[in-house]
Formats: C-alpha cells, structure tokens, sequence
C-alpha cells in the first residue's frame, strides 16, 4: 500500500437531524489504517445537535471538529483546507454512505496514476424510496442528485468529478487555490449550483489532469421529497443561477434589456410559451423539459446579473 496520507472533509449544516450519523458510521468502517488518514468536519452554523454527534465520535475516528459560525457550504470547506495535513484531499458531504474499502481505493489509484492531480469516484444512489415515476429516466442524474455511476476506471472530463467524491492531490491547491464562496449552499435562499465543478475546471485550465477511480463508491442519500417533478424542474433554476459564475465566456454578448442580452430574453420566453402550453397536458417528457427550461432560464438570468455584468462590454 502506498505511503500516502489522506484528508476527509466535509461540512455539515444540521447533519445531526438528517444522515450525518450514517456517514460517520461507514468512515467508522474504513480499511484505510487510522494512521494513514484524518477526517476535519466542520460543523457549519447548525442549530441542531450536529457538534455533539461530531464529538461522540472522537474515540472512533482520527477526527478533528470545527466550528464555523458563517453560513456557507463553500466558506467552511475553505476552512477545513486551511488546516489539512494529507497528500491528498477527499471532499464529501454529511450524507453519504462510504464503502469500507473507499479511502484504500482512493490511495491505490492515486498512487497508480502519479500523473493525474484529480481523482473522482463512483457515486451511486442511495434512495429513501426506489423512484417508479417514469421522469425520472428523463433528468441528468449528475447536476440534479450528484450521480455518477461509471463503472470503468480510467482518464476522464473534468465536469465528470463531482462533490460528493472528489479527490485532490493538496500540492495543487497549494495556500491559495480555494472555493468560490459566492457559489455553493447556503440556508434558506437561491444560491448557485456548481461550487465542486468550478475549482475543477479551474485546476483543468492549469494543467491539472482528471481521472475515475470506479474502484472508490460511496452511496449517496436521495430523500424522498427530492423525487417530484416539481423538486427536480425548480432545481434547475439553481443550476441556471450558477451557470454564468462557472461559464462567464458563454454569456451572449448585444444588446442587454435589465441587465440581461437580448437572446436570452428571447430564449426565455420561447420556453416560458411551451411550458405555459404543456403545464396542463398529461406527463410526458416534452411537458418536463419545457417546465425545467423555463426555471433554468429564471435562474440564468439572475445569474448573469448576479455573477457576469462584466460581460456587457462584449
């Protein structure tokens, strides 16, 4: 087994009232000797019992326990990172199942491949309750629940690496390279989608090379009241939201009415029309896709207010 040390992280907003216990007990099970690994959890402003359960595993886990008061999933991470020891940094979120052999994995293929900087792992659904409606063969299992279930090891995009099981190698992030806190959760508003995704096509555009460890599995919790069409169709809004943060480039240029180029009023409201016209027709594809495209755009457009005016010297 390679000698390398690894740093688990991840933040957690109230974990303690949702499947913050059932992460713990799977890092609980981990092959990876403790001596070779650390866990920083940073509990993110909870006003639950999530510091309690955090230190209740304090003989379990090799475990440090932070306490960031700022709300924020991307502001926490950066705290963590800012105290971690490992080779390699493993991002995860407080509700996830890990298999017993995820870290092993993680060092093996990490250790395999010393040309790539970025790792990502398989991430597959753990659902509360089996889906049977039929949309949900229709949605981007990636950008809607974080799925990624690639079953073939090997070189891969950048965008395929998501939050739930990313791998970095600490070098490359150095002192300075962080998360956008502008992006990512936060409690009780719009925010955008896409805080994992940015700092990886960031590291992508310095050189920084991806890879899938199949080999590396955790199961990622997906509640019930996540598989409706009307959760998945507004969940798009957070995605558009985040769009012109990860992809100023793409933002039309021309003339802007509100802040917003005029293709993109026009998209919108071709959208708006066919969602307008289908919302009261049967379930089909066509009607789902009109209704997510026309949340999408909402948030599209609020993203480029929010995120790229600079783009309106284009």
């Amino acid at each position: 087994m390679s000698d390398l040390f690894v740093s688990v992280i991840f933040s957690s907003y109230n974990g303690a009232s949702r499947r913050l216990r059932h992460t713990l007990d799977s890092l609980v099970r981990q092959e990876l000797p403790h001596d070779r690994w650390e866990l920083i959890a940073v509990d993110n402003n909870s006003n639950d019992d999530t510091f309690d359960l955090l230190t209740s595993y304090s003989e379990k886990l090799p475990i440090t326990i932070l306490q960031q008061r700022k709300p924020g999933k991307s502001g926490a991470l950066n705290f963590a990172l800012d105290r971690v020891k490992g080779d390699l940094v493993v991002f995860t979120d407080d509700d996830v199942r890990a298999e017993p052999n995820w870290l092993k994995a993680i060092v093996d293929c990490a250790a395999a491949h010393p040309g790539y900087g970025v790792f990502g792992g398989r991430i597959v659904p753990d659902w509360e309750r089996e889906p049977k409606d039929p949309f949900i063969e229709w949605i981007p299992m990636g950008s809607t629940f974080a799925i990624v279930d690639e079953t073939q090891s090997g070189p891969c995009d950048p965008t395929k690496v998501w939050g739930p099981n990313t791998i970095i190698r600490r070098e490359l992030l150095g002192s300075s390279v962080r998360y956008r806190e502008d992006i990512g959760p936060l409690p009780g508003k719009l925010f955008a989608m896409g805080e994992d995704a940015e700092i990886i096509i960031r590291l992508a555009a310095n050189g920084a090379k991806s890879y899938r460890c199949a080999e590396a599995v955790v199961h990622h919790w997906i509640p019930a009241s996540s598989v409706t069409e009307d959760w998945v169709q507004k969940r798009g809004e957070r995605l558009g939201y985040g769009m012109p943060a990860l992809f100023p480039d793409e933002v039309p240029g021309g003339v802007r009415l509100s802040g917003v180029p005029l293709p993109t009023w026009i998209e919108s409201a071709q959208w708006a029309f066919r969602a307008g016209t289908l919302y009261l027709l049967p379930q089909s594809k066509k009607r789902f896709w009109a209704i997510w495209k026309y949340y999408y755009m909402r948030g599209y457009r609020a993203g480029i207010r929010r995120y790229a005016p600079q783009t309106l010297a284009r």
